[in-house]
């Protein structure tokens, strides 16, 4: 069975938050239970005021329908003048000072009706009008005579529910909301942490959360923590799969060229050679990207950015490919949260990019784009990538044009430099360059140098190993 839902436009009125609907549910029960309350106790005051009146008036009438006819001149002359005396009623005879406006408010028209059914004769109501304090006129009859006995208006409706009442209503109100949100708060803080724990999962951090709140949440972080470690599982496998499948290719590899040397044909072998470096080409970058996505336990060491880029630069130029490296003199002391290895899989991607699908030269430069953020970025001179295609271009995988699939590429080369970017912190942001080719700008954070903190040396001072 399918549950009604609001409209949205009454939706839109109610708070977006799960601990404000929460509370404003509590309150709005509260307050039609108490408007009930007040209304069932109304009612019952003023049925108990209305039984009380009626009985106290028609023993009056019939206490006087049976004294008044004997009494004298003189006698009902001061009754009429004098209170009687219970509960501020007074007896007054029919005169010109009798209110000429029948009573037909709610109160007059009920005591009408139940003193007729007690007294088994029609009842006379007068009353001043709107405003008047003359009181309710009841008009009855003594014998032959006329008289009217006249009820003070305090009496018409019963008296207002007293102050204390109220203060403590709204004491009991006050304690009901600080309960309600102690309970909201158990409720509401693990949801939040496990809410904020599935955002870095979706993210590529996986983040386990503590079980706690009630069962059906402490369930759902159980659940989750769960599904992390079959996710963890799932990728470890996938990882041990690919990095083996990819490792088993190289004996083969090997093999396939020491075979290549032994051949005569020297066009044959030529064609032959470069389809195994093709193939050494996607093996390589699968590796990449696979050694991308670790991540290491502790803080990646800083690293001196300018230093670096000058080793890696030099040794790309050592095997004869144009690059050249611009570095901004603000930059030039800059220090970044990032493993050498890193930093050498993201440039030789980059670099191998612009001259297998740009044109040489490549122009690799660092400069300080702002607000603690170092921009690095590598520009060639060929046709560029089309804007439509520059966010499909990040993905791994992923093909611009059919052709390059056939030249050693399988689309990892700039999914494998966002990926260490953006488990630097930064990102990758692809561009056109003035007056033809693509600009791949990585921004990473910048990060002050305390003086205890190690920094790797540069390949030039510390050796290096290729």
């Amino acid at each position: 069975m399918k549950l009604p839902t609001l409209p949205k436009a009454l939706a839109r009125l109610f708070p977006g938050s799960l601990a404000a609907r929460t509370a404003l549910l509590v309150v709005a029960v509260i307050a039609i239970a108490e408007v009930a309350t007040f209304q069932l106790l109304g009612h019952f005051r003023r049925s108990a005021h209305m039984q009380q009146t009626v009985q106290l008036v028609s023993g009056q009438v019939r206490l006087l329908q049976s004294v008044l006819p004997g009494l004298d001149d003189a006698t009902r002359r001061r009754l009429a003048l004098d209170e009687s005396g219970e509960r501020g009623l007074q007896v007054r005879p029919d005169g010109a000072g009798v209110p000429p406006q029948a009573a037909r408010f709610g109160f007059a028209r009920r005591l009408a009706d139940d003193l007729a059914l007690r007294l088994g004769e029609p009842v006379q109501l007068r009353h001043g009008g709107p405003g008047s304090r003359s009181g309710l006129w009841i008009g009855f009859t003594a014998g032959s005579e006329r008289w009217w006995l006249v009820l003070p208006p305090p009496r018409f409706e019963p008296q207002a529910l007293p102050p204390e009442l109220w203060v403590g209503l709204g004491a009991t109100l006050a304690a009901v909301l600080l309960l309600a949100a102690l309970f909201l708060r158990g409720i509401v803080r693990p949801l939040a942490r496990l809410g904020e724990a599935v955002a870095a999962t979706g993210d590529g951090a996986a983040q386990t959360v503590t079980p706690e709140g009630p069962r059906e949440v402490r369930q759902l972080a159980e659940r989750h923590n769960t599904m992390l470690g079959q996710l963890a599982a799932v990728e470890a496998e996938r990882r041990e799969m690919l990095a083996g499948l990819t490792h088993d290719l190289r004996a083969p590899l090997a093999r396939l060229r020491v075979r290549l040397a032994l051949l005569d044909n020297d066009a044959e072998r030529a064609g032959l050679e470069r389809d195994a470096e093709d193939m050494e080409r996607i093996v390589t970058q699968c590796l990449s990207f696979l050694h991308s996505d670790r991540r290491s336990a502790g803080a990646a060491p800083l690293l001196a950015l300018a230093d670096a880029l000058s080793d890696e630069v030099a040794r790309h130029r050592e095997l004869g490919q144009p690059v050249e490296l611009m570095v901004d003199p603000d930059a030039a002391a800059s220090t970044v949260a990032l493993a050498r290895g890193n930093l050498q899989r993201l440039l030789d991607n980059l670099i191998d990019n612009a001259l297998r699908h740009g044109a040489p030269p490549v122009e690799v430069a660092l400069a300080v784009s702002g607000a603690g953020m170092l921009r690095l970025t590598v520009r060639d001179h060929g046709p560029g990538i089309a804007a439509a295609d520059r966010a499909r271009a990040l993905e791994a995988f992923a093909q611009i044009e059919p052709a390059r699939a056939t030249g050693g590429s399988c689309g990892l080369g700039l999914a494998i430099v966002r990926r260490i970017a953006e488990g630097a912190g930064g990102r990758v942001v692809l561009d056109a360059a003035a007056g033809g080719g693509l600009v791949v700008g990585v921004e990473l954070p910048a990060a002050e140098l305390p003086a205890q903190f190690p920094v790797e040396p540069p390949a030039s001072q510390a050796g290096r190993t290729r």
